[in-house]
């Protein structure tokens, strides 16, 4: 079996000097802090230490795991675990685009990492792995990564990601003809799910693609896609790449997996393997679901409108307690 890397990208929202930069460039931009560029979009929870007990517990075969962050690293983290390698910024993103306060710069640039393996699986800090996961679970034996996708319309919500999307989907439909993406995209595999099958069913009719659903899970990335994708979208990715803030002119991390499945490289993945939260919404239900086993992976988001914050945090971190008791090999 190839080998697999774990990626994962961090910032610490509460540190001043960070905020401190921050403040000084979104002043000088004139960035609206709403949405993504607000405050919420970066605090930090204290619960990153649960997604490193949950990849040590649940997926001790991993290779290397990639801490991606800038100037930064957690108080607790363990440098001296060789499983571990921290990046900075600096260390793959051009110099003159630092610093960067947006995920889809550093995202769209991860190929660049030294030493990161062909095979790699993408996590948001918030991904969380809650029951044991296998190589299989995010690549086939042949090396595809695996994906669930159905045919689905792009919502546009204020300060959401359908701006992205719409961005990635016009690159991907002015490679892939409609009857090329409909022939390869593998939708009405059974192994989609009846639910996305119907989804599908719903939308291929329409005279274009209307878009991809996006499932918010760990990618399964090909570093040979990425530069693919380079080569023949260098300037749109290079637009992305030097916008400090969150544009509604950029592209992020699903133009490429959007490739992969317009172009049929992918196999199909469980649809059971996860699922996305969110914390605005979180209720007892969703603390006894952590512990359950039932998902493999839940990806829990923080929202913008959280009800009674010291309490979901306290339920929050009590309920990793009891999934992940012990200190990992990633901690001091």
């Amino acid at each position: 079996m190839f080998k697999i890397d774990f990626v994962v990208t961090w910032v610490d929202g509460s540190d001043p000097n960070w905020i401190k930069e921050k403040n000084r460039y979104s002043t000088s931009a004139g960035v609206e802090k709403k949405g993504m560029n607000s405050v919420k979009a970066f605090r930090e929870w204290g619960t990153f230490k649960y997604w490193f007990r949950g990849v040590q517990k649940f997926a001790p075969w991993v290779n290397k795991v990639y801490l991606v962050t800038y100037h930064q690293k957690p108080e607790w983290i363990n440098t001296f675990n060789d499983k571990l390698i921290i990046v900075d910024h600096s260390e793959f993103l051009d110099h003159n685009n630092l610093p960067v306060f947006s995920a889809n710069p550093i995202e769209v640039n991860l190929h660049r990492i030294k030493g990161l393996s062909e095979h790699f699986v993408f996590f948001n800090d918030d991904m969380y792995l809650t029951a044991p996961v296998s190589p299989t679970d995010f690549f086939s034996k042949e090396g595809l990564p695996k994906y669930t996708t159905a045919l689905s319309p792009i919502i546009p919500e204020r300060y959401g990601t359908g701006n992205f999307q719409v961005n990635d989907m016009e690159i991907i439909t002015d490679h892939f003809s409609r009857n090329i993406i409909l022939k390869n995209g593998h939708f009405f595999s059974y192994r989609q799910g009846i639910k996305n099958i119907i989804k599908t069913l719903m939308y291929r009719n329409s005279k274009f693609i209307c878009g991809f659903f996006e499932n918010h899970l760990p990618y399964p990335m090909l570093k040979t896609t990425m530069r693919k994708v380079w080569e023949k979208e260098g300037a749109t990715l290079m637009a992305t790449s030097s916008s400090k803030f969150r544009s509604k002119s950029d592209v992020n991390i699903w133009l490429f997996k959007y490739w992969q499945i317009a172009s049929g490289n992918y196999a199909v993945g469980n649809p059971h393997l996860g699922k996305l939260f969110t914390l605005d919404d979180a209720g007892e239900k969703l603390w006894s679901l952590i512990n359950s086993g039932k998902y493999q992976i839940m990806c829990i988001n923080d929202g913008f409108n959280v009800k009674n914050e010291d309490y979901i945090m306290n339920k929050f971190i009590s309920s990793f307690e009891t999934l992940f008791p012990q200190k990992s090999k990633y901690e001091k």
